[in-house]
């Protein structure tokens, strides 16, 4: 156990037995994560439970599996295993199927594990004493029914620990016919049928540790509202009376006299992209939250390691390098990064082998994620959930009916409304969004954002993705210069000129360069081009080919895991780069002149 005092609600789920099967109700700020790192901690240390084979912890996201791992090692326990469900899912299909799962979408694999699971024992599930999952409210349709499964396969004397709070409940638009569901179990059916499994008990934690402010507190004492989702609750009264601080610049302004991080809320990813937009012209660094799927390796990695002579590096040497560029990192918590990556044998980590390891898709540990420092952060209200801030501004968008396009229902609004305004320790307001009435979502598998012109087929903007820029090798003609350059001159929020590759871009395919302060620090890739030049349509009797691209800036600096190079830059196959992403404007003047 760790020495963190817990209040008798939190005992209560923590001191249990590894047979015990309990639902823990969390609301927000009630220490759910505190719960979680310390119930293993207990099952291991008191109970006598395995750490590696007897306990699994299962989370609905990745962010969720970070915090969590975080946690549980900040504790000091021993390590455990800590996915999601759809990495299980990815384990069960390779132990029980020879199925090409190449093609198959992510519900689509979560289902085919469902089946198998159903069919057969699995072997990995036979010396499990007991199963914890995180945030329970944000299972819904495949990956309801595959926990299920998972629940009804446990050995008889295995017990579970199920997280999270229906208040919060925000995913059920997945299930909206439209979006075409695998199945349609809503996460309070779920919880409905864990609540009538025998032998489970349902316990609630009645804590609170994030509000400080008197708004923050009123939010939290909101549940109940939140919870019966009522179209005129006392939630839309409050949000109502909230300080309106006006546009992005007023609201930055004020943001700016705020101690601590401020987050703001928008109802979808192409407005927090705008958002981002909006707050960069300020003259501040901003991070938007990213999903899950672009992750960004964080760059003590290469800072630490890309030099290094040797395919082949000590704990000795990787302490002496990390207290010399990352003196504010814990040297031992580096070296079980590395570990985790290339396992826990012999007395040295193999340089080429982690970065073949760092490109797997695969969770990693936290320590190898780079971490939002910004101190203004644009998310989603559904990426920001699970995560606090000191203080919150919650961003109004006028409707657009003539989008023709289903917005939630009046429950569903409640819990997001709830969802948005509980992230706040201090300061919660309600400001005006930009300008979104061109914004668009692409069909297809991008899903990216554009921006479309007045007239018809005029486009004026398009989303630049995190893995946009190409890692086939380290960027620049004198690649040691760039290093250097990127590693000590290029700060977030640093404008990124996009410069046209004419030696590379054709009327079919379009590349550019990405330069600050005339070094090359990264190339669009060809995966971009291609979808670029689907999206724009063909260009070969065009006036002006391809535009002149403008808003690229520096949102953080990141490790690239590639291929190893023949050269001293990238040898072990890590290197240095900008990271990039955000809504690219165009200006179709034909003027190259940069």
């Amino acid at each position: 156990m760790t020495d963190v005092q817990l209040d008798p609600s939190q005992l209560d789920a923590v001191e249990v037995e590894p047979d015990t099967r309990q639902l823990v109700i969390a609301g927000p700020g009630s220490g759910k994560t505190q719960v979680v790192s310390n119930l293993v901690a207990h099952l291991v240390d008191e109970e006598g439970v395995d750490p590696t084979d007897g306990i699994l912890v299962l989370s609905f996201s990745n962010a969720a599996v970070h915090a969590a791992d975080a946690r549980l090692r900040a504790s000091g326990g021993a390590p455990v295993t800590v996915q999601t469900m759809d990495s299980l899912a990815g384990e069960i299909i390779r132990d029980l199927s020879d199925e090409d799962v190449a093609g198959l979408g992510f519900d689509r694999r979560i289902r085919l594990a469902t089946t198998l699971l159903a069919g057969e024992p699995w072997d990995r599930l036979d010396g499990l004493e007991h199963l914890v999952v995180d945030e329970i409210q944000d299972v819904v349709g495949v990956r309801a029914d595959f926990l299920l499964q998972i629940l009804a396969a446990l050995p008889d004397d295995a017990g579970f620990s199920l997280l999270g709070d229906p208040a919060q409940g925000i995913y059920d638009w997945q299930l909206r016919p439209e979006n075409s569901p695998l199945s349609a179990t809503t996460s309070l059916e779920l919880l409905a049928t864990v609540r009538r499994m025998a032998g489970v008990s349902v316990k609630e934690l009645t804590g609170q540790y994030r509000a400080r402010s008197r708004d923050a507190r009123k939010v939290v004492a909101m549940r109940e509202a939140a919870l019966r989702g009522d179209g005129n609750s006392s939630l839309d009264d409050f949000y109502a009376g909230l300080v309106p601080v006006g546009d992005i610049a007023s609201a930055v302004e004020h943001a700016r006299r705020w101690s601590g991080n401020t987050v703001f809320l928008t109802p979808n990813n192409g407005q927090a992209l705008l958002t981002a937009e909006a707050i960069a012209a300020t003259g501040d660094a901003v991070e938007v939250r990213r999903s899950a799927h672009q992750r960004v390796l964080a760059q003590w990695i290469a800072r630490i390691l890309a030099d290094h002579p040797m395919t082949g590096i000590t704990r000795d040497e990787v302490d002496k390098r990390a207290c010399e560029v990352a003196p504010d990192l814990d040297p031992a918590s580096i070296w079980r990064a590395l570990r985790s990556v290339t396992g826990g044998a012999g007395r040295e980590v193999n340089l080429p082998v982690l970065a073949r390891g760092l490109r797997r898709p695969r969770p990693l540990v936290p320590d190898l994620i780079e971490p939002m420092n910004a101190r203004f952060v644009v998310s989603t209200v559904h990426r920001a959930k699970g995560l606090e801030f000191d203080n919150v501004v919650r961003l109004d968008f006028p409707d657009k009916p003539w989008l023709d396009v289903d917005g939630p229902d009046d429950a569903e609004s409640v819990r997001a409304m709830f969802v948005a305004l509980s992230r706040a320790r201090d300061v919660i307001v309600r400001g005006d969004g930009p300008d979104d009435r061109r914004l668009r979502a692409s069909a297809g598998r991008s899903g990216r954002w554009y921006l479309s012109g007045w007239k018809p087929g005029t486009k004026l903007g398009y989303q630049f993705k995190v893995d946009d820029l190409d890692r086939a090798e380290p960027p620049g003609v004198d690649k040691v210069a760039t290093q250097i350059h990127i590693a000590q001159d290029v700060r977030p929020g640093d404008p990124l000129r996009f410069e046209l590759d004419l030696t590379r871009s054709t009327l079919a395919l379009p590349f550019w360069n990405l330069l600050h302060d005339g070094y090359v620090v990264g190339r669009s890739s060809l995966e971009f081009g291609e979808g670029f030049a689907r999206w724009l349509g063909p260009r070969d009797r065009a006036k002006v080919p391809w535009p002149r691209i403008t808003g690229a800036r520096v949102e953080s600096i990141a490790t690239v895991s590639g291929e190893t190079q023949r050269g001293a830059v990238g040898r072990h196959g890590l290197w240095l780069s900008p990271v990039c992403s955000g809504m690219l404007r165009f200006d179709w003047s034909g003027d190259r002149d940069d």
